[in-house]
């Protein structure tokens, strides 16, 4: 018996002006960086305990392309707590798969500058350590102007 287990990523991105109302909308597929990996492994061996308030979904303005290494966006611009939501366990095609979902609201900036984003990730701050950067995604340029709330959802994949 041989088992393989893939981790994945996938964002949703969703851009609403002040009545709520959708103005964009966008999917893109993430880069799980090897910290991101060994902090998964080291929170399931209890050699850290990831909680919550430790999550930031952070936005920036790099088009760099994500690299397995990257410990940190190329130009970060903005940041959110980040909300997770109980895994859920799905089965489609015979395969059963978790799904752990990572969500955050960016508020509308109400500056009159916008921001030209391209990038973002799931950053975890444990106390006393350097801030790990879990994944990483860029994405052709989002204009986010001063009026509109970003919504950045993860569904991660085991």
């Amino acid at each position: 018996m041989r088992e393989r287990q893939e981790l994945a990523g996938r964002v949703s991105i969703v851009l609403r002006d002040p009545a709520g109302r959708v103005v964009e909308r966008r999917q893109v597929d993430n880069l799980i960086t090897t910290a991101g990996r060994t902090l998964l492994a080291n929170a399931l061996t209890g050699v850290v305990q990831v909680q919550s308030q430790y999550l930031t979904v952070d936005v920036g303005s790099s088009s760099t392309t994500p690299n397995e290494a990257d410990t940190a966006l190329g130009a970060r611009v903005d940041s959110a707590p980040a909300q997770i939501m109980a895994p859920k366990v799905v089965t489609a095609g015979g395969t059963t798969r978790v799904v752990a979902t990572v969500s955050a609201m960016l508020p509308a900036t109400g500056t009159a500058e916008p921001q030209q984003l391209q990038e973002a990730g799931i950053v975890v701050t444990l106390p006393g350590q350097t801030p790990v950067l879990y994944n990483h995604v860029t994405f052709p340029v989002i204009t986010r102007a001063g009026n509109l709330e970003m919504t950045l959802t993860w569904e991660v994949t085991f």
